[in-house]
């Protein structure tokens, strides 16, 4: 049919002639945009962009961070059953290479993850057994010891070039001394006390145990059954960041525990040439003030320092000092990534702000937990980046619950 046939077309071309409009219906099809441009808006039309986003932006973190609020309050009201979970998650990170090593050599599940938990207890008992004699009699002269370092350190306050009061400074630190022997603060807060503490603590002891094991034996199955609650959509997501949750965590566990070692081995040998006393307690403090990073160091280097103070003058204690410090720069330049390269790698501000959240929320539980959380969290958000998984050269194979 040529164009000119075609209802509507005009001859020699193929556009459809417009229908013709009623005149009033033109009119008010012209008018209505003029009337709606000169209506004044209201309500939300009225605010700008940016003050829309921003209102829509606090209301969701608003939200946000009230749910992370309550859950956090859960949990810490939950500790009895939380923290076993929690230890026994830590300990089969360091478990499943032996497990590992054990199913490849033919030895059923359940008796390979019993055999790595019994030599992982025998090396405890005989690491305890023996340091605890040298250890309980040394530490019970520790506090005296440091106590001593802090009132001589204010004294030197008090002579020239610093010329302080001597009086108000011996008041302020024999005020801060009693404090923290009648309470811990803050950070002894939530442990309980009694009767109510020591149940608590073998409560949690026989949970851990008995979750570890299960863990060692079953955790693939048991992680198999936990990715079946989820939508199949979303399994192979769910299961990737599960997988890089738990290699950053062994990643951690195994390198801060090595660095610990490496720490307060290098601080025991710097005490015992320098001749400080106390070598086996402040090697042993150092040792788990790894697990505090920043804070941790802090505080185990000030306490030799102040030993060190006590029983060979100032040039001993700027002995340790240097020696401390070179400690560091070696743990920090050296051990820390070569041992922990990506598992868990957080700004020095995140692992304060984090400490110091851990502390008011779960007391010193929550101080030794707040690094390992916020690695998690930060794994997550890599993943939702699309970043590289966390590798280290301690978790090659590392798989969630071995």
């Amino acid at each position: 049919m040529r164009p000119a046939d075609r209802p509507g077309g005009t001859p020699g071309t193929s556009e459809p002639v417009p229908a013709p409009r009623d005149d009033a219906t033109a009119v008010g099809s012209r008018a209505a945009p003029a009337a709606r441009k000169g209506a004044r808006p209201h309500g939300d039309a009225a605010m700008p962009g940016w003050y829309r986003t921003a209102a829509a932006g606090s209301w969701r973190f608003l939200a946000i961070a009230g749910a992370a609020y309550v859950v956090a309050y859960v949990l810490v009201h939950l500790r009895v059953i939380v923290l076993p979970i929690i230890v026994a998650v830590l300990a089969s990170t360091l478990l499943v290479p032996v497990v590992r090593w054990l199913k490849g050599h033919r030895v059923p599940d359940a008796l390979a993850a019993a055999l790595s938990m019994l030599l992982a207890i025998l090396v405890l008992a005989a690491v305890l057994t023996a340091i605890a004699p040298s250890l309980g009699d040394q530490f019970n002269e520790l506090r005296p010891q440091a106590e001593d370092g802090v009132r001589q350190a204010t004294d030197m306050l008090a002579e020239p070039p610093f010329n302080l009061s001597e009086r108000e400074i011996r008041a302020r630190v024999d005020e801060g001394l009693q404090g923290l022997r009648e309470n811990s603060g803050p950070l002894a807060r939530g442990l309980g006390s009694g009767a109510v503490l020591l149940g608590e603590v073998v409560t949690g002891l026989i949970v851990a145990v008995l979750l570890c094991f299960f863990l060692l034996k079953d955790g693939e199955q048991m992680w198999a059954f936990v990715l079946r609650l989820v939508r199949r959509r979303s399994r192979d997501d769910v299961d990737e960041v599960g997988t890089r949750v738990y290699t950053a965590l062994a990643g951690y566990v195994r390198g801060i525990a090595l660095v610990g070692l490496v720490d307060a081995v290098l601080v025991a040998i710097a005490l015992l040439i320098i001749g400080v006393p106390l070598v086996v307690p402040l090697a042993v403090v150092t040792f788990f003030a790894a697990f505090v990073p920043l804070i941790g160091a802090f505080v185990a280097g000030l306490l030799a320092v102040l030993v060190a103070l006590v029983s060979g003058g100032v040039v001993d204690a700027l002995l340790v000092l240097g020696a401390i410090i070179l400690v560091q720069q070696v743990e920090g330049h050296l051990l820390y990534p070569l041992l922990m390269s990506r598992a868990v790698h957080l700004h020095p501000a995140v692992i304060v702000v984090a400490l110091a959240a851990g502390g008011i929320l779960a007391g010193i539980i929550g101080v030794f937990l707040a690094v390992p959380a916020a690695g998690i969290v930060s794994v997550i958000l890599q993943y939702s980046q699309n970043r590289p998984a966390p590798d280290t050269p301690l978790t090659e194979d590392a798989a969630v619950a071995g």
